[in-house]
Formats: C-alpha cells, structure tokens, sequence
C-alpha cells in the first residue's frame, strides 16, 4: 500500500497547520475557564469556512485519509477544536438519510454537534420506544470530547433486542445533563453527558445496521490516534529544538551520543504511528470490513504506545526545564497520554487485533 501523501494532501496539512498556528493559543489552557468551552463558535465557523467540517461528504470529495491529515495537525497545535469529530458527524448523518438540514447546518459551521458514545467496555446508553414515534434514551457516557460546547448530539444506543440506534439530541433537550470532567489533557474540553428519558422526537433517530455504529466508533478510535501522532511529532520538535541549545559540559547536550540516539528512537516512533494510522485511514476509505477492523486495531495500539514513549522521553531529555508549568511541553504530554486512553486502550485494542488475526 502507497502511504506517501498526494502533493494536494501535503497543501492540506501546510494550509491547516498555518491557520491553527494563527488561531491556537496555548496560554488559554492554563487560565481558568470556569466552565466555558475553550473553542468558541466563531473559530468553528471558520474551519468551517475552510471546508474542513464538511471533508468526509461526497459532495466535498474528501476521505479519510484527508481527515486524519487534518487532525494530525489539530495534535500538533494542540488545538481544542473537536473538528475531527464533527466531520464524522456530519458522514453519519448524510449515511445514515436522518436529522434534516442538520449535517448543512454543520458542515457550514451554524452548528456544532459531535458524537456520543461509550468506550470500549462501558455500559450501552439504552432505547426505548417513546410516544408518536419518539425515542427515549437513558444512560451516561463518561467522557465526551468538545461536548461542553455542542449544540447537539449523536448519540449510538442499543435498542431492546440489542440492534443499534443513531440518535440526534439537541444539548438542551430534557433529560440531558453534562458534567466538565478534569481531565490529564488540559488543551481540550470533555464532559460526561448523562441522558435520563431523554424523548427523541421522530425523524431524528433511526435504526441501523452493526456495521454502522461499528464504523463510527472504529473511525472515531482512529482520529484520536491521530491527534496523538500529531503532538507526539510536535514533542519530536520541540525536543530536537531544545537540545540543540542546551549546553553542558560546555557543549551542547545534542552532541552526545546517547541524547543523538533517544532523538533517533523518538522520530522512528512517530513515523511508525503514522504509517498505520494511514493505513488506517485508507482502509476506512476502501470499504473492506475485515480490512478496516484490522487496520485501526493496529494503528490504535501502535500508535497509543509509540506516541507515549515519545512523550515520556521528551520529558526526559527536556530534564528540569520539562516539569514546569510555564513550558509548554507538559500541554502535549498530556495531551498524548489522555490520547492512548480514547477510544480504547492499546492493550484493549493489541486484544482486538488477537481475535482479528487469530
């Protein structure tokens, strides 16, 4: 499989990564929001504006080998911005024929509306028939990314008999509770999102087929491991800056032959995770089921691993200058480690990839 980016990807990627430099600013992770989300609607809209909110729809001819570009460099700035996740919003909703205008309205940036659903070994938000057709749904989800700022919701339940259900809930439906959730990764807001008789009105939720929520939560596991893969590289950046300026012993720390090889090991990290998050994302693209399966286990647990290790030595060879709160290191450090959580564990998904193989 080719996984050398297309010169239009490559102008992609430079292109988002000069727009969130602009717009990213990392001093906001460390004030104190009291409760207000870090991105706000007028950044949405302009990514919006830039047509990366809408890249997964036929009309906008884009894949997800174009979304996993763009989200690595959300990681690499640090972004709060949950564009990732509307983006597979918006493909749901236009596969799934469901919620009006609402994939427009998204896509265009009016709206912002990101997916719920559990991690992998929590309980199911349950669906129960409700009156005229309506759709009541009770559960909780312990840890929703951009959820603080969302103006509704896809909700994945399971219905009685076990089959999956796509749900649309505005944010202030009744029923609907969020709590901020304090979270290691500072540089993003996540909420837990309780739903108790939340009555869905007919016409914005449907049935669908296993493959579907299966789908979304494989592609939803693979986007966050590219967020990871994105600010493990910027660490790799940071890194190779800091020790080609440190001095000691009256040179500079890189010269040495040890810190050379922890750098060499850090990169090989990276571009590992990366590969198989390509990988990932073409099979997701491809449309082969067993295909796509293994390929986001492999880049889930890959990538969860590698990109830790490439923090945890950053930390390292930053030495004293790494731990304090005024460097920003410590923003994708953990940033990184809350990353390898999302979505499932590596050790959840080395499991996954087991079975698959098995």
């Amino acid at each position: 499989m080719d996984l050398v980016i297309s010169d239009e990807q490559e102008a992609l990627a430079g292109t988002v990564r000069d727009w969130l430099a602009e717009r990213t600013d990392l001093a906001a992770a460390h004030a104190d929001r009291d409760g207000r989300p870090m991105s706000g609607p007028e950044d949405f809209r302009a990514a919006a504006e830039l047509g990366l909110v809408g890249l997964l729809r036929d009309a906008e001819g884009g894949a997800h080998a174009d979304l996993a570009l763009v989200v690595e460099e959300l990681g690499y700035a640090a972004s709060p911005l949950p564009l990732g996740q509307a983006a597979l919003v918006c493909r749901a909703l236009d596969d799934a024929g469901f919620g009006g205008d609402m994939a427009d309205r998204v896509a265009a940036g009016a709206a912002l509306v990101v997916p719920v659903l559990p991690e992998p070994g929590e309980e199911p938000v349950r669906a129960s028939a409700g009156p005229d057709g309506a759709l009541a749904l009770d559960g909780r989800v312990a840890i929703v990314a951009g959820a603080l700022g969302a103006d509704a919701f896809l909700v994945v339940a399971e219905s009685a008999d076990g089959a999956p259900v796509l749900a649309l809930a505005p944010a202030d439906l009744p029923g609907i509770a969020l709590t901020e959730r304090t979270s290691l990764d500072i540089t993003r807001d996540f909420a837990a999102v309780a739903l108790e008789g939340t009555a869905v009105q007919a016409g914005s939720w449907t049935a669908v087929e296993p493959e579907t929520a299966e789908r979304l939560g494989g592609a939803l596991a693979l986007h966050h491991a590219a967020d990871a893969v994105g600010a493990a590289g910027r660490l790799v950046a940071m890194t190779l800056h800091y020790v080609r300026e440190r001095r000691q012993f009256g040179r500079v720390i890189g010269g040495f032959q040890a810190v050379k090889h922890h750098c060499a090991d850090m990169a090989v990290d990276v571009e590992r995770a990366r590969v198989t998050v390509r990988a990932a994302a073409r099979a997701l693209d491809a449309g082969d089921p067993g295909a796509r399966r293994l390929r986001i286990a492999e880049a889930a647990a890959i990538a969860g691993e590698a990109c830790s290790r490439v923090a945890g030595t950053a930390l390292q060879l930053h030495g004293g200058m790494g731990f304090t709160w005024e460097h920003d290191l410590h923003l994708y450090l953990r940033r990184v480690k809350a990353g390898e959580l999302l979505g499932g564990p590596p050790r959840y998904h080395y499991a996954r990839l087991m079975e698959l193989v098995g």
